[in-house]
């Protein structure tokens, strides 16, 4: 019987920077089209009539008033953040990091 050599997969490339960045840029991408859809949805729900009053805890919530809510802050406190985050990093250069830190650096004197 002939003996079979276990081979192991080769270990996937080390990440580059530039390629790392190139990454960041598709995910800035993804989330930004994920961000797009959150708005769609929030501008195209109908709002319950009594909305107000839901928001402002005389009433319970909804559904419709617990999704509207639920989109409007994953969008400011996640997403948007997340998608400048990611798009600046995606971009930055050695030169413009130099630069901000010699500026950090003026500042604390």
């Amino acid at each position: 019987m002939p003996s079979c050599q276990k081979s192991t997969p080769p270990s996937p490339p080390r990440w580059t920077p530039t390629m790392a960045q190139a990454a960041l840029a598709v995910v800035s991408w993804q989330l930004q089209e994920a961000v797009e859809t959150l708005e769609g949805i929030h501008r195209d729900l109908p709002p319950p009539p009594d909305l107000a009053d839901r928001q402002e805890g005389r009433l319970p919530y909804d559904v419709t008033t617990d999704v509207l809510a639920t989109i409007e802050c994953v969008l400011e406190d996640d997403l948007r953040p997340a998608v400048a985050a990611l798009q600046r990093s995606s971009e930055v250069t050695d030169a413009e990091l130099e630069q901000e830190y010699q500026e950090r650096k003026r500042h604390e004197v």
